[in-house]
């Protein structure tokens, strides 16, 4: 039986009580799925080089990126499981039952299907990227060393005045999947504010655009929490919206 662990983190003060409940949902489907679960607050960033965190400074996703990969290697070292993964704190799992850690080979991430605007006007677009909201890493993955040595010297490199927050997470994966092409789960997605909005206003004519470009439902959504801090009804009316698709959003 695959040994599964399960790993979230997020600032110790101030949780919005709808990260609360992301938070909830995942503690929930782990125990459901037989998973070990560990949660950990700001001593996060400890485990970050001293360089590495001078150079980032207050930029908390850039430091997350790195970190998450650490925490994810020092467990897979320690044997303390087959398989880790990575959950940020504001992903909603709303379709527990149809919802697995599935890596087929030696490493998985997450898909988002990014309903925005089209930067000149006209209309809406739906965008494919890789996302690290959801990663996992079996025991040996040959990536993962990789990951955390390619992250350290584009951080090392870039001008700390150009440094955007997906420099070393989605935009890093998005381009290497373009090249290695990396082993995705769909189920594990993301919603934009835009795909919020249509959520909750039931806009069957932007949700028609995302159906469209889905290759399985999406059984988990990151809420993206640095978009929405200030959005909490949105956010709780939004979740409650989720809920009601019990095998998944499609």
């Amino acid at each position: 039986m695959t040994r599964t662990l399960i790993l979230q983190s997020f600032p110790d003060l101030g949780v919005p009580c709808w990260v609360e409940r992301c938070r909830a949902s995942v503690r929930s489907w782990a125990q459901q799925q037989n998973y070990a679960y560990e949660f950990m607050g700001d001593e996060l960033f400890a485990k970050l080089p001293d360089d590495y965190r001078r150079k980032v400074a207050d930029k908390k996703p850039v430091a997350a990126d790195l970190a998450r990969l650490l925490w994810i290697a020092q467990c897979l070292q320690e044997d303390r499981a087959d398989v880790v993964a990575w959950l940020d704190a504001d992903i909603f799992i709303f379709a527990p039952a149809n919802l697995q850690v599935n890596v087929p080979q030696s490493c998985v991430f997450g898909r988002e299907y990014w309903l925005q605007a089209r930067p000149q006007g006209g209309g809406f677009q739906v965008r494919k990227n890789v996302h690290n909201a959801y990663c996992a890493f079996r025991q040996g993955c040959p990536i993962l060393p990789f990951l955390i040595h390619v992250t350290q010297q584009l951080v090392r490199r870039v001008d700390p005045e150009f440094l955007a927050p997906q420099f070393v997470g989605p935009k890093l994966l998005s381009s290497l999947h373009n090249i290695v092409g990396f082993e995705l789960d769909d189920h594990f997605g993301a919603i934009s504010p835009v795909m919020a909005g249509a959520l909750v206003d039931q806009n069957q004519r932007l949700l028609s655009q995302v159906r469209g470009a889905l290759s399985a439902p999406i059984c988990a959504a990151n809420l993206c929490h640095s978009l929405h801090q200030q959005q909490g009804p949105l956010m709780e009316t939004l979740m409650d919206e989720l809920t009601g698709f019990e095998k998944g959003w499609d």
